[in-house]
C-alpha cells in the first residue's frame, strides 16, 4: 500500500486500520502521530515519524497475528470497493467467535478507459477484479458479497430476473457471476473500510495484481522437474512387478505353464491371449522386444510418450518399440484427448456443409449482407433463396439500424416483406431496434454461426461477384456509379443462374423478360396473326370530326395499316388521319366520286400490282391442278377440287398521275 497524500487518504487508511483494531495490539499508541495530520489547524507535513507509524500499521496488518489461513469449513467474504481511481478487494473468513479475519488484500489503479465507467461500473468492476484474483479460494464454494453500492443488490442479485434496462456491460459481468454460488449483501460506506482503503490507495503497478496462477506454475514447475530426475529403468519395472498382482501371476504362468480352461480372474484375459509372445529377462515380463508396464507405472510412461505434446499415432509408433500393457491405444487416446495444450493448438475439424431448404415460394426467405466500403460507399446485398433475385442498396456510409430499416421498408413496398430473413451477427442486423422491426412484419430472424460466412453463403456469393464486377467497371473508366450499378444488377437479374438454370428475373415475376437478346428472336406477333378488317388501297368513308360542327363522313383511302384495329387513311385533298376501323366502313364505287383522285403513292401501288400478278399466277397454278377422280366401284365423284371461279378477261389498268 502506497503512502497516503492527503488527509482524505490518511482517513481511509486510518478507517482500515481501524477496521481490525481488534487484531493489533496498543492501535491508539500507534496511530497517534498519524491522528495529528488529522486535525483542522495541523499542516500536512509527512515526517520520519508519521513514515515510521504507518509502516509499523502495515506491518501489524499484514501479519500472522491478523492474517488467517483458509478454511474450508468457515463462511468466506468478499469485500470489494472502487474509487474514481482505483479498486480494491478483501478476502476474509469469518471464524467462530463472529469476527473476520483477513486472508488476503488486492488492489490496483484503474486504466485510462476504466476511468470513463459510471460509479455503478466502476463498482461492479471492483467485484469482477475481487472474484478473479481470488478464484480458487471462491470457485465451487458459498462466500459472502459484500458491496457498498446498494443498485448492484438488484443487478447481480442471483435470486432475482436481470432488469432489462440493465447496460450491456452489467449484464455480460452479471452472466459470469453465473458461475459461482454466492449471496451479495449490502453494507453501508462508514462500516467497509476494510475495502475502501484500498480502493483509495492502490498499487500503481497493475502487473503485480494480475493473477496469473502463480502457484499452479510452481506445481507445473516442480511436476516437470522431478520427471525429468526420474527415469524408469529396468529395476524400477522388477520392482513394481513384484508389486502388481496381475502381472505377477503372468511372469508366474510364463516360467511355468499357463492353466488350461478359462481363467476366473477377467484381469488375466487380455494377457492370455499373448502368452505365446511372453518371456522374462531380469524380472521383467517382455512380450517379444516390448516391455510389459505394470500398472503403477503406466502414467509415468504415458508421460514420458507424450512430453513434446505429439500426436496419438505417433505415441503409439513409439511404444509398439518400447512399452506394451493390454489398453495401452486406449490410454494414449484418452490422454491426447484430454490434454489442455494439444486441444488448444488442434487444427478445425473436416468442414461439412449442409444446404438451406429451397422454400416452396419465392420471396419467402431473403438472405441480406453488407460490402465495402468500396467507391465511397457501403452496400446492402439482398438474394431471393428461391429465384436468386439480386437487389443492391447503395447506403452510403450509414449502416446504422434506422437506415437499414429505412430501405428494407423501400423494397417492402415493391414485394411486401419475406417470413424469414438469414443475416450474419453484424451489430445492424442484431440491434434492439431491428428487432422489434422484424417482429412488427412477423418475419423470422435468423443469423448464422459468428466467423462461418459459409452459413450465409448465398449473400457472401453475390457479395464477392459483385464487388468484382463494380471494381472492372472502376478500372473500366466509369463515372457514373449509379448507371455502373445498375449495369451490373440488371445482368445478374436478366442471365440464368448456374444453379437454377433459370432467369431470376422471370422466376420472381412469372413472365419472360424482353431483354435485347429476346429482342432478337423472331417471333410471331399477334397483330401478323390476327385478321384485318380493311386492306391497303381499299376505299373507305371516314368519321370526320368537325369542331363546333355536326361530324360527317368523307370519302378516303387507306395507305398503312398501323396496327390491328387502327388505319392510317388519305383523303382526296391529301391530307392523312388516323383513325379506328370503328371510324371507317366500306365505300362502293360511284359515278360522282372521281377514284383517281384518291391515288396511292408509287410504293405503295407498285406493291399492289405485284401481289395482283402474284394472286393471277397462283390462280392459274391451281386451274391445272384442278382433277376430277372417279372410283372403280361407284363411278361416283369422290373428291372434286372446286376453285372461286374468277372472269378470265384481263382489265386494262387506268393511267394514274
Amino acid at each position: 500500500m502506497p503512502e497516503p497524500g492527503n488527509v482524505k487518504q490518511l482517513e481511509a487508511f486510518l478507517g482500515k486500520v481501524n477496521y481490525y483494531r481488534n487484531f493489533i495490539p496498543n492501535m491508539s499508541t500507534k496511530c497517534r502521530d498519524l491522528n495529528e495530520l488529522r486535525r483542522k489547524e495541523a499542516k500536512w507535513i509527512w515526517t520520519s515519524n508519521c513514515k515510521k507509524a504507518f509502516t509499523n500499521l502495515v506491518h501489524d496488518m499484514a501479519h500472522i497475528t491478523t492474517l488467517a489461513h483458509f478454511d474450508g469449513q468457515l463462511p468466506v467474504i468478499l469485500a470489494t470497493d472502487a474509487s474514481n481511481y482505483g479498486v480494491g478487494a478483501v478476502l476474509s473468513i469469518r471464524s467462530t467467535d463472529n469476527l473476520e479475519r483477513p486472508l488476503a488484500y488486492a488492489s490496483r489503479t484503474l486504466t485510462k478507459a476504466e476511468t470513463n465507467y459510471s460509479q455503478i461500473e466502476k463498482e461492479a468492476l471492483s467485484i469482477i477484479f475481487g472474484i478473479k484474483k481470488f478464484h480458487s479460494y471462491l470457485v465451487g464454494r458459498h462466500f459472502e458479497l459484500i458491496t457498498d453500492h446498494r443498485p448492484l443488490l438488484a443487478v447481480f442479485n442471483p435470486n432475482k430476473v436481470l432488469p432489462i434496462t440493465t447496460a450491456n456491460r452489467l449484464q455480460r459481468w452479471a452472466l459470469f457471476l453465473t458461475g459461482y454460488t454466492y449471496e451479495i449483501r449490502y453494507k453501508n460506506t462508514l462500516a467497509h473500510a476494510n475495502a475502501d482503503a484500498l480502493s483509495r490507495l492502490p498499487l500503481s503497478d497493475n502487473n503485480e495484481t494480475m493473477d496469473d496462477n502463480e502457484d499452479y506454475s510452481i506445481v507445473s514447475y516442480v511436476q516437470t522437474e522431478f520427471e525429468h530426475k526420474w527415469h524408469i529403468t529396468a529395476a524400477n519395472v522388477a520392482k513394481a512387478t513384484d508389486n502388481d498382482d496381475v502381472l505377477r501371476l503372468v511372469r508366474a504362468f510364463t516360467l511355468t505353464s499357463w492353466p488350461g480352461g478359462k481363467d476366473k480372474e477377467v484381469q488375466i484375459k487380455p494377457y492370455r491371449n499373448h502368452r505365446m509372445c511372453f518371456s522374462v529377462h531380469k524380472g521383467c515380463v517382455m512380450k517379444n522386444l516390448q516391455v510389459v508396464i505394470p500398472t503403477d507405472l503406466q502414467r509415468k510412461v504415458l508421460n514420458m510418450l507424450h512430453s513434446s505434446h505429439v500426436g496419438s499415432v505417433r505415441m503409439k509408433q513409439l511404444a509398439r518399440t518400447y512399452c506394451w500393457w493390454p489398453t495401452i491405444n486406449k490410454d494414449i487416446e484418452c490422454l491426447v484427448n484430454s490434454c489442455a495444450i494439444c486441444a488448444s493448438m488442434h487444427t478445425m475439424p473436416c468442414q461439412k456443409y449442409k444446404s438451406w431448404d429451397e422454400p416452396e415460394e419465392v420471396w419467402s426467405r431473403i438472405h441480406m449482407d453488407f460490402l465495402g466500403p468500396i467507391w465511397n460507399s457501403k452496400y446492402l446485398v439482398v438474394i431471393d433463396a428461391k429465384s436468386k433475385f439480386p437487389i443492391v442498396a447503395d447506403m452510403g456510409n450509414n449502416t446504422s439500424a434506422h437506415n437499414l430499416m429505412y430501405t428494407l421498408e423501400t423494397i417492402f413496398d415493391w414485394l411486401g416483406p419475406p417470413r424469414s430473413v438469414v443475416t450474419d451477427n453484424g451489430p445492424p442486423f442484431c440491434s434492439y431496434e431491428m428487432q422489434q422491426f422484424f417482429d412488427k412484419y412477423e418475419i423470422q430472424h435468423v443469423t448464422t454461426a459468428p466467423y462461418h460466412p459459409a452459413s450465409n453463403g448465398i449473400a457472401e456469393r453475390f457479395v464477392r461477384s459483385f464487388k468484382e464486377a463494380l471494381t472492372k467497371e472502376q478500372l473500366d473508366n466509369s463515372t457514373d456509379k449509379s448507371l455502373a450499378i445498375r449495369k451490373i444488377v440488371r445482368m445478374f437479374r436478366w442471365t440464368p443462374h448456374s444453379i437454377t438454370g433459370e432467369i431470376p428475373a422471370k422466376l420472381l415475376f412469372k413472365h419472360t423478360v424482353r431483354s435485347p437478346f429476346e429482342l432478337m428472336k423472331p417471333n410471331e406477333t399477334a397483330d401478323s396473326c390476327s385478321k384485318s378488317k380493311f386492306a391497303i388501297g381499299q376505299f373507305v368513308w371516314m368519321f370526320r370530326f368537325v369542331r363546333n360542327k355536326r361530324p360527317t363522313w368523307e370519302p378516303a383511302i387507306i395507305i398503312q395499316q398501323l396496327g390491328s384495329v387502327v388505319y392510317l387513311v388519305k383523303t382526296s385533298s391529301g391530307q392523312q388521319h388516323k383513325r379506328h376501323q370503328n371510324q371507317l366502313r366500306v365505300r362502293f364505287g360511284s359515278k360522282t366520286i372521281n377514284e383517281d383522285d384518291f391515288s396511292l403513292p408509287d410504293d405503295l401501288l407498285n406493291k399492289l400490282n405485284d401481289q395482283q400478278v402474284n394472286q393471277q399466277t397462283q390462280k392459274q397454278q391451281q386451274r391445272q391442278q384442278t382433277k376430277h377422280c372417279k372410283t372403280k366401284k361407284s363411278n361416283k365423284l369422290i373428291q372434286t377440287v372446286q376453285f372461286k371461279r374468277y372472269p378470265q378477261r384481263e382489265r386494262k389498268r387506268p393511267n394514274r398521275f
